[in-house]
């Protein structure tokens, strides 16, 4: 008895499996894809086939579209698309409930960020290995509408009023079967790729039936033969030639070369950050000190304000990160008075640095002076140098800068390196109070440009023979005397030093 029962259970469970399947492969649909090829849902027909619901120019051409497909037969079809102008979620499916509850409101964020329309470039792995901006890109969506076929009436191919009130609580399953992207260099991206003979993909739905369906994507374009090649490569090969031509024209065959004796220096730098001051809110001002026999054109611009930046805690330091861009164009030409002296030391152009900051209430503070010298060395350079800021002779001003926020200041700003006005040869500033305070990094990046340097290709001269025809050479012989004394004084400061050792020795070895 119980052996019959068994084989009646197993016999109903093979009837149920074929029933199954037989049901699974009545639900086949299939459709061939043009590019940006629009193929309505049955929710957008809905949508769309009620003129109230459109309201910009993409609706009601959608409208007249979708009368026209209701006047030859409602489609049925699972397979939908949306094109590159379409809203991936209209206005009644953008926001996402949580729950099936009826009563349920969506969160004043959920409405917000159900307006901003997202487009996924690449992902994160693309944007870790490619650190350029993304080019523009057309985006195609295959769609799949995985709801079950009862939510349609079955005459007259409308959604059932069962499932039209269920849709307006909670949105209907859709799936992103596949997404094709043409980017503007021409090149066509399909996720997933072409099965081409292999295994089905699987999708598995999330509602109560957990369904599973299998897909697959075969590319049926025609391809094209030898002779469309060829022509498509001679357009490519004509449009490239345009562009090229037009560029062309854009730069002109003609390079700006300065003037001749004339050294022209480009700087193109970045405040990154400051660090280790003692106020937040933060902010640089800075500017060009130029010395003689540098200028710079009357509309370039030599001095700059950076945004106030709040600092961040990176390890045991407060740090401000400016990331401040500027460039100055300035050129150096000897003068008639300098060639007459050429022991006469060089200098390069100076930035000049002011850190200060402000409170909630307002109050300015400064926090420090510090000075860049210029590289005489065209490259690349990230340069940190210390801050300090001056201190008054008693504790006023201390308390001054704590209620106040008054602070003591330079009156000249060139008085961090040396006044404008000293004309001596030895500055002293003894007796000067100071405190030190943080540091400011900055990246420089330097170019020069010169005929000396064109004449140095033709000639095969040396660098040391351009420079020395600008006059810079002087600084540079000035600065080797300099360092060679330093290093003779140096050796005969350690030979005494060893003599004396010695003679200290003998001396006590005599005693003992």
């Amino acid at each position: 008895m119980a052996s019959s029962i068994n084989t009646l259970e197993q016999l109903g469970d093979e009837l149920e499996m074929a029933v199954m399947n037989e049901v699974a492969l009545q639900d086949h649909d299939e459709r061939t894809f043009q590019w940006q090829e629009k193929v309505f849902s049955q929710r957008e027909v809905e949508l769309y086939g009620n003129e109230q619901n459109c309201f910009n120019v993409l609706d009601k051409k959608y409208h007249e579209e979708v009368t026209a497909i209701i006047a030859k037969g409602r489609p049925t079809n699972r397979l939908f698309s949306y094109v590159d102008h379409d809203h991936y979620s209209f206005q009644d499916e953008s926001v996402c409930y949580l729950t099936t509850s009826a009563n349920e409101k969506p969160s004043k964020l959920a409405q917000k960020m159900a307006r901003v329309r997202c487009r996924r470039v690449g992902g994160r792995q693309l944007k870790e290995k490619n650190r350029l901006e993304p080019p523009p890109m057309q985006v195609m969506y295959i769609m799949a509408d995985l709801s079950p076929k009862e939510r349609y009436d079955g005459s007259k191919g409308r959604m059932s009023r069962h499932f039209m009130k269920q849709s307006t609580c909670s949105p209907l399953p859709m799936y992103i079967p596949s997404t094709v992207d043409l980017t503007a260099n021409g090149v066509l991206c399909m996720r997933p790729d072409f099965n081409r003979g292999r295994k089905p993909y699987v999708i598995e739905t999330t509602g109560t039936g957990r369904d599973v369906y299998e897909y697959t994507i075969e590319h049926i374009s025609m391809e094209m033969n030898r002779t469309e090649q060829d022509k498509e490569m001679k357009m490519y090969r004509e449009v490239y030639s345009r562009h090229r031509e037009f560029l062309n024209a854009l730069v002109g065959h003609e390079f700006e070369v300065p003037q001749s004796d004339v050294l022209r220096l480009v700087v193109y730098g970045e405040m990154v950050s400051a660090q280790g001051f003692e106020m937040d809110n933060i902010y640089l001002h800075f500017f060009v000190d130029l010395p003689k026999d540098w200028y710079a054109d009357r509309d370039q611009q030599l001095s700059w304000v950076t945004q106030t930046c709040a600092t961040k805690t990176v390890g045991r330091d407060e740090v401000a990160y400016f990331s401040f861009p500027f460039n100055v164009e300035l050129y150096f030409k000897r003068s008639a008075t300098s060639l007459t002296n050429p022991d006469e030391m060089l200098r390069f152009p100076l930035l000049l640095i002011e850190v200060l900051s402000i409170d909630s209430w307002h109050r300015f503070y400064h926090e420090g002076y510090t000075y860049i010298h210029l590289p005489a060395n065209p490259g690349s350079y990230t340069i940190t140098k210390d801050c300090w800021r001056p201190l008054g002779k008693s504790t006023v001003s201390q308390l001054r800068r704590f209620f106040t926020g008054g602070t003591p200041e330079l009156e000249d700003p060139t008085y961090v390196v040396a006044p404008a006005t000293f004309e001596g040869h030895h500055l002293s500033k003894f007796g000067f109070r100071t405190e030190t305070t943080g540091s400011v990094t900055a990246k420089i990046n330097i170019m020069m440009q010169s005929r000396k340097f064109m004449e140095q290709r033709a000639s095969k001269r040396t660098a040391g023979s351009i420079v020395e025809s600008l006059g810079i050479s002087t600084m540079q012989a000035n600065i080797t005397n300099v360092l060679d004394a330093f290093k003779r004084a140096r050796l005969k400061m350690m030979q005494a030093r060893e003599a004396a050792s010695r003679e200290l020795l003998k001396d006590i070895k005599k005693q003992t």
